[in-house]
């Protein structure tokens, strides 16, 4: 009996990837249970002796409701299942007649129970009851494998060796190589920051715009290169340290679960789509790694799906509750690029579809169409956004500043006289409509551009000093 259950579990550890799940000691092989998460599922599967049949109702009902007590103090927040394995080695020694009360008491209660009985004398399998779907397929599984027992001849069985193997061969454990492309984009965000702060300071967003800031007019303007540039940039120290130290964190994992390669392009296309996503629905100043970090949370989900039960294994719900809680902050703190975070992580999952795992062709027909489909959707939204930004205040705004800084005043006042059509209520536009009036000699309307300017801003100091100067000549 030992043996049959030893060569089960044995099995159930190396192609079901079930593995030990220590919650009480082991006195016997009937104490080992070993289990699977997928999510927010939890399977458990234990071996139960054929004596369980003739035991008394209180005896069978501890059985089950004892474990489910123990395991769901460690797993309140998900679902449990149970398979519960008899092993009868006598066909006449077990009947399922008297087993009416468990079955009734097991539908009222809220545990999730199926109970199968292998028999091994006759190698027949047979649920005798189950109150929720078998999607790990269980009793299949002991059918395809329990004629296999009695045709091998092992001397010892290892559990522990068993499932430490089977977890190098499937993935379970990751290399303990340096992140090398981690530690660069941790250095590039620390350097970029050191030099900026050596002309400024980086919480003076006029300094950051300077330096490659995401800032629409200038996006707009044909500046593409702030798309990338942004995500170098971090307003104040804090900021600079709460990025860094996510990207170490998630970043090492990430490399590795991927390649070093293709960690780069998940990074740099979700910040690009971070910051296309920012540019497109925030008229905001922003700056930072923050969508290429939540670029590397759609990298885990992907991974997520691809290899559920590694997922579940390594990281649990820890990932999505960081993921949900990082989102809510988001949204209920007013200075935060929802927007950004949002696009770098829907950038990162679908990156990641592209380029696959670790270890996987890049150039597969599903995949590069895909990469095609990237390269358009990033294309098309970089121009929908310059289109949208170009017919804003705030460009013509930026645009007929440059044109005063050439001296063109034609062009300058032209750009100023179409930005009140969308925005009259912009006193800038009449401070530089008086300046570039007063610069060609028309005292007159400049006074005049003034006076409204101040209507607008009654403590525009630099408007009322302008306009003295011009009353007193």
């Amino acid at each position: 009996m030992i043996r049959t259950i030893s060569l089960m579990m044995k099995y159930f550890i190396e192609q079901k990837e079930f593995f030990l799940y220590p919650y009480k000691e082991i006195k016997s092989i009937f104490d080992i249970v070993l289990s699977k998460q997928i999510w927010f599922s939890h399977f458990f599967i234990d071996f139960i002796h054929q004596d369980f049949f003739n035991a008394s109702i209180d005896y069978q009902k501890s059985i089950i409701y004892n474990q489910y007590a123990e395991i769901k103090l460690k797993n309140k927040y998900r679902k449990l299942f149970f398979y519960k394995v008899i092993l009868v080695q006598d066909p006449n020694h077990y009947s399922t007649e008297h087993l009416e009360e468990l079955f009734s008491w097991l539908k009222t209660e809220k545990i999730h129970v199926n109970l199968i009985v292998m028999d091994s004398s006759s190698n027949k399998v047979l649920t005798i009851f189950s109150n929720f779907k078998d999607q790990e397929n269980i009793e299949s599984f002991i059918k395809e494998n329990i004629g296999h027992i009695h045709n091998k001849d092992i001397e010892e069985i290892n559990l522990l060796e068993i499932e430490k193997t089977t977890k190098e061969k499937k993935g379970y454990y990751f290399a303990p190589k340096k992140a090398y492309f981690t530690s660069i984009f941790m250095a590039l965000n620390i350097l970029y920051f050191i030099y900026i702060s050596m002309s400024g300071s980086t919480t003076d967003i006029s300094h950051i715009i300077q330096f490659g800031a995401k800032y629409n007019p200038l996006i707009a303007d044909g500046q593409y290169f702030r798309l990338i540039t942004s995500m170098f940039i971090h307003i104040g120290v804090l900021h600079l340290l709460l990025n860094t130290y996510a990207l170490k964190i998630l970043g090492k994992d990430v490399e590795f679960m991927y390649g070093s390669l293709k960690f780069i392009l998940i990074y740099l296309l979700a910040g690009i789509f971070g910051s296309l996503a920012s540019f497109l629905f925030s008229n905001a100043v922003s700056a930072g790694a923050s969508g290429a970090i939540f670029g590397l949370m759609g990298a885990y989900l992907y991974f997520g799906i691809r290899k559920p039960t590694i997922f579940s294994s390594r990281y649990g719900m820890n990932i999505i509750t960081m993921l949900i809680l990082n989102i809510v902050f988001g949204l209920t703190n007013s200075n935060i690029d929802n927007f950004a975070h949002l696009g770098g992580l829907m950038g990162g999952f679908f990156t990641s579809y592209a380029l696959g795992l670790k270890g996987e062709k890049i150039f597969k027909l599903k995949q590069m169409l895909f990469q095609i489909l990237i390269i358009i959707f990033i294309i098309t939204t970089l121009f929908t956004g310059v289109n949208i930004h170009q017919q804003s205040w705030e460009y013509h705004l930026h645009k007929g500043v440059n044109y005063l800084k050439e001296k063109d005043f034609e062009h300058a006042e032209l750009q100023f006289e179409e930005g009140l059509k969308k925005n009259e209520n912009i006193s800038e536009f009449y401070f530089y409509l008086a300046y570039s009036h007063y610069q060609q000699g028309n005292r007159d309307t400049a006074i005049q551009y003034l006076k409204k300017t101040l209507s607008i801003d009654p403590n525009d100091q630099m408007a009322k000093n302008f306009l003295n100067d011009i009353q007193n000549e």
